[in-house]
């Protein structure tokens, strides 16, 4: 207990010593860290934002993303679903604007069953009401944050204003949208009783991949094929950070032997003085292990800081890594793999020298 106390004390101090060094590898470490928690948010915010399959099913215009756009179909759809012993649910998507910086996702629901669907978080204000004689919204907490607009603003769509009475949060792509009671968003389209899409629970005769009559498809509530577009993007992000973590651990074992190797005569010297080989590695293994503990937790705590404000948006959907307990996990995981890859190999490399080599001078 006591040399292992003496070991430790020994490797601080000579931290300190070296501290230039250790802030250079440092940095080094906390950049790597930070970039492989900001990529992996990015390929995590896909998962957790448009891919969130619920226990309903959509019936669509087929070859559209209809809880996004592009879906339009008439009320007699409905109509059929009823006839089957369905209790459908319809709902308006589609994308208002002049262009893509203005442009903003809208949801016309149900007032009395929207809820049921989308258990969202109110964040402020109150809920949408049925039979209100003005136009009114609910902004999710996305949408709200670029706008700047809270309960009470005016939200202006297709040239008519909506009342905001309400800022939601429900953690997926609607987060951006502005959602309207269904006339006022069949209205305001110039739609008549045409909706997006009519949502059903599971069971009975539909099942995701149904194709219907009059070029209908039905598919899982919640799954944004939208994301299979991305799919390019995504493997790239994942490629990117396999590669970081692999450069990580390949830059900094060859800074630790490095490091190790300015240690030599000091390691050789404590095994003539009868420190066994254990003692050599909780040297190398101190320093490696407050080094990369403490970079990792700067690196990692560096993109929990910064990511919210790399959010750009897009055609009305805002991309911004999502750094979740997931994310810090695996970054976490990264770390644990470049400690251990680089203590192990400067170990090996010391103590398979002999004293001699070790207390060798070069100069």
């Amino acid at each position: 207990m006591h040399a292992a106390a003496v070991v430790v004390g020994l490797a601080l101090r000579d931290m300190r010593s070296r501290w230039r060094v250790m802030a250079a590898l440092g940095v080094m470490v906390a950049l790597t860290v930070g970039m492989v928690v900001l990529l992996d948010g990015y390929v995590n915010s896909t998962e957790v934002r448009f891919r969130h399959a619920q226990s309903a099913l959509v019936v669509q215009q087929q070859g559209t993303v209809g809880e996004f756009a592009g879906s339009r179909i008439p009320a007699s759809v409905g109509e059929m679903l009823r006839a089957e012993g369905y209790d459908p649910v319809a709902e308006v998507h589609a994308v208002a604007g002049t262009s893509g910086a203005d442009a903003v996702m809208i949801a016309g629901v149900d007032p009395d069953r929207y809820r049921q669907l989308d258990p969202y978080r109110l964040v402020s204000g109150r809920h949408l009401r049925a039979g209100e004689t003005q136009r009114t919204a609910i902004v999710g907490t996305l949408l709200a944050d670029r706008r700047g607009l809270r309960p009470g603003d005016v939200l202006r769509l297709r040239g008519r204003d909506f009342a905001i009475v309400g800022v939601f949060e429900l953690g997926i792509y609607l987060d951006d949208a502005a959602i309207v009671p269904i006339g006022d968003a069949q209205t305001l389209l110039g739609w008549g009783s045409d909706v997006s899409v009519y949502v059903v629970p599971e069971g009975g005769a539909l099942a995701d991949g149904t194709l219907l009559d009059g070029g209908l498809a039905v598919a899982t509530r919640g799954d944004i094929a939208l994301v299979g577009e991305w799919e390019p993007m995504i493997a790239l992000l994942v490629a990117s950070v396999r590669l970081l973590a692999l450069g990580a651990v390949a830059v900094l074992v060859i800074a630790l032997w490095r490091l190790a190797w300015l240690h030599r005569i000091d390691l050789g010297v404590l095994r003539l003085l009868g420190f066994g080989r254990r003692v050599v590695a909780a040297f190398l293994g101190v320093q490696a292990a407050v080094l990369v503990a403490t970079a990792a937790f700067l690196g990692g705590a560096g993109a929990v800081f910064i990511a919210p404000y790399l959010a750009r948006t897009s055609l009305a959907v805002a991309t911004m890594p999502v750094v979740d307990g997931t994310v810090l996990w695996r970054a976490a995981a990264v770390g644990a793999a470049v400690l251990a890859a680089a203590v192990a190999t400067s170990v090996l490399a010391v103590q398979r020298r002999s004293v001699g080599d070790l207390i060798h001078r070069d100069d």
